[in-house]
């Protein structure tokens, strides 16, 4: 399995992809910064209020695009070999299919989640750079928490995908099905999953500064949304994904 998810992790599709939506990603987030220090009273800011602004930047648009980016890359990893008639890795090595698949699931996941959380981190520094102390104390009290909240919701997404990978009769069936399983709660408004809930738990960032345990991204309420889901999603894809051939 090691040498399987080694491999896809250094996929070079996956990582241009990767690397081209965390640049939009951090595109559409240096809009938001700088329309928010156009609207503001100036700096500078204090740690309060930069606080807000640093979970903020998880906005509708950033969404939309890790809407349309998760399901290309997860199609890539998980219905290329079935479409194309042939895995190569099923034979190559001798590893399971539910290994292959999870370590398919995990370079996914692991490369989205590297590639965009850092570009948030890496964003929120360097537009604040002028005030350098107020930007590290955010960060000593944020990362963990936005750390995790990346973790719980981007695995929610791949999650989401892969299903709608596994169950597609084709690629572009894939794609498209991922994309609209994906944006269809933040067109609708849902607000029992999806990115309407996730961003009510971002707003709240307040507790955080208070202890970084009573953040409510580290509540049931956050978990029952995103992980739980999640996982039992991650269950049903290894499950149809070891039940369905290679054709």
């Amino acid at each position: 399995m090691k040498e399987v998810l080694r491999g896809e992790l250094r996929s070079p599709l996956n990582l241009t992809l990767a690397s081209a939506g965390a640049v939009l990603v951090g595109t559409v987030m240096k809009r938001y910064y700088l329309t928010w220090s156009a609207g503001s009273s100036g700096g500078p800011h204090g740690v309060e209020m930069l606080g807000s602004v640093f979970r903020d930047a998880f906005t509708g648009d950033v969404y939309l695009l890790l809407a349309i980016l998760v399901p290309f890359i997860i199609t890539l990893a998980v219905r290329l070999e079935r479409d194309e008639g042939v895995a190569l890795s099923v034979y190559s090595l001798p590893v399971s299919r539910v290994k292959i698949l999870l370590a398919k699931f995990l370079a996914a996941f692991l490369t989205l989640f590297i590639f965009v959380f850092s570009v948030h981190l890496l964003l929120f520094y360097l537009h604040f750079a002028d005030t350098p102390k107020a930007v590290i104390e955010v960060l000593k009290v944020q990362t963990v928490p936005m750390a995790f909240f990346y973790l719980s919701a981007l695995l929610f997404m791949v999650s989401v995908a892969a299903v709608v990978a596994i169950t597609s009769p084709n690629t572009y069936v894939s794609i498209f099905g991922g994309f609209i399983a994906l944006y269809l709660p933040e067109f609708l408004g849902t607000t029992w999953y999806g990115p309407v809930p996730w961003r009510s738990f971002l707003t709240r960032h307040y507790f955080a500064t208070i202890s970084i345990r009573m953040d409510p991204l580290f509540s049931w309420a956050f978990v029952k949304i995103t992980l739980l889901p999640a996982l039992v999603l991650l269950a049903l894809y290894l499950l149809i994904g070891n039940w369905r051939d290679v054709r």
